[in-house]
């Protein structure tokens, strides 16, 4: 599709929970290549537990703690992209079969909790560097991640109402951090039915609606929610007390549980009604003129960018959109044109923030970690006696005091000899994952409260 397309942005969903950060930024940054800095990433954490199992996990991993994986995750591939090759690393010299400059590339050592490595990106810088960043989710945990990294951000609900005030707390976390809040833009999901005429609209969403399937749609949201709606009363309001699944969406579950003027309360009959046909975000019914109104009614109240087209049929939805819908939000004024023939494509970012934009913008958390600016520590040194995976895994969670301890624990093993080892590794390794102080060894105790006193005050 990129290579037939010179306008188009294509953003890509991958998981943080599924992949290598090193595969991922190889991948994305060749994709950036191939289609001149027209590539973004959907980043997605993962919930589903056939998912899990199908990489050999058999649960996923906790909400909360995939996003702290996802952002460390982050923090990784901005390494490889912004701080492995200086700007001025590519020179070519076809005549002494040189590329680029060695010297000037740089291998990154990450030691983290959930991620190690040491290597050079792999791929010369693209024209993006890092690709446009997406990203969905409106739970505190992803909202805090969206603040954070995102550029983009789907938001879905039934109403502007709804949405207004989860993406006023993300501007307010975002400018929190430095950011400007209005960099950060918004889109919502959105599915149009559009006629030449209003009357024409509403035929075509009746003739669409006999070809819904309304159990289909309560089995998404069932999925979505964990919400079991064949054992509720059709007409028993829907409460969030009533999802029993620890694996779900929880900012789905807010949208079908939070009520506005047009959905005073959520019912399994009324999800059925919305999931067939609209799913995550509302049906709008009408000629163009209509359903440019809504659209620009949704942005008045509800402080959204832009919209995510949901479609009905395909390409009947887009064909509409694109014959009907974008010329009359042109003529208002709210749709660029296309560029001129011949005029340079933009790169996704630029589409965004404008013409010469096409790094991240100097306030976002990536930009720390560009090549000129960011360091990276030095690799962790493991003298023989401690070179264990237990040692290297508990060095890794306590990353910002790791110099620290290892000299501590490299003073106790000579103090104590080799006894020392298995009861101090089960402390720590304890006190690390329960994230609190436990019972240490009586031996460990008496020889070195220290060690119990440092623990306690770093907070592992």
């Amino acid at each position: 599709m990129a290579a037939v397309t010179k306008n188009l942005t294509f953003a890509i969903t991958a998981s943080t929970s599924f992949e290598p950060p090193f595969l991922l930024a190889k991948r994305f940054s060749t994709l950036d290549h191939f289609t001149r800095g027209r590539i973004g990433w959907n980043i997605v954490t993962s919930w589903k537990k056939a998912a899990f199992k199908a990489i050999g996990l058999d649960n996923p991993i906790d909400h909360d703690e995939r996003y702290r994986q996802a952002d460390e995750y982050l923090r990784v591939v901005y390494k490889l992209w912004e701080g492995s090759w200086a700007p001025d690393a590519i020179d070519p010299d076809p005549e002494n079969d040189s590329y680029a400059d060695p010297t000037k590339i740089r291998e990154i050592n990450h030691q983290g909790k959930y991620f190690s490595l040491s290597t050079r990106h792999i791929v010369d810088p693209s024209p993006q560097r890092t690709p446009f960043l997406f990203q969905a989710g409106t739970s505190a945990a992803g909202s805090d991640f969206a603040a954070t990294h995102a550029e983009g951000i789907f938001v879905s609900a039934a109403s502007p109402a709804v949405l207004k005030p989860k993406i006023a707390n993300i501007r307010a976390l975002a400018a929190k951090q430095g950011r400007d809040p209005r960099s950060l833009k918004f889109f919502a999901t959105f599915t149009p039915i559009v006629g030449r005429t209003d009357e024409e609209a509403w035929q075509k969403y009746d003739e669409l609606r006999k070809y819904a399937s309304t159990i289909g749609g309560l089995v998404l949201f069932s999925g979505w929610t964990g919400i079991d709606v064949s054992k509720i009363p059709l007409d028993q309001e829907l409460t969030a007390a009533d999802s029993l699944e620890a694996n779900k969406v929880r900012s789905i579950l807010d949208n079908f549980t939070a009520t506005s003027k047009e959905v005073p309360r959520w019912t399994p009959r009324i999800v059925a009604e919305r999931a067939a046909m609209g799913g995550l975000g509302p049906v709008s019914v009408g000629s163009a003129a209509t359903v440019a109104e809504e659209l620009e009614r949704w942005v008045r109240e509800g402080d959204v960018d832009g919209f995510n087209l949901s479609y009905v049929t395909t390409p009947g939805t887009f064909e509409d959109v694109v014959d009907l819908l974008i010329p009359e939000l042109r003529r208002r004024g709210v749709y660029p044109k296309l560029p001129a023939e011949g005029e340079e494509s933009l790169t996704a970012r630029e589409k965004v923030y404008g013409k010469g934009q096409s790094g991240l913008r100097d306030d976002h958390v990536g930009s720390k970690y560009r090549y000129e600016v960011y360091q990276e520590d030095p690799p962790i040194q493991k003298t023989s006696a401690l070179q264990t995976p237990q040692v290297e895994r508990i060095l890794r969670r306590c990353e910002t005091h790791s110099v620290e301890l290892m000299s501590i624990l490299e003073a106790i093993s000579c103090e104590m000899g080799a006894g020392l080892g298995t009861c101090m590794w089960a402390a720590i390794n304890g006190v690390a994952q329960e994230g609190k102080i436990k019972a240490i060894s009586d031996d460990l105790e008496k020889e070195k409260n220290s060690l119990s006193f440092y623990i306690a005050t770093v907070g592992l």
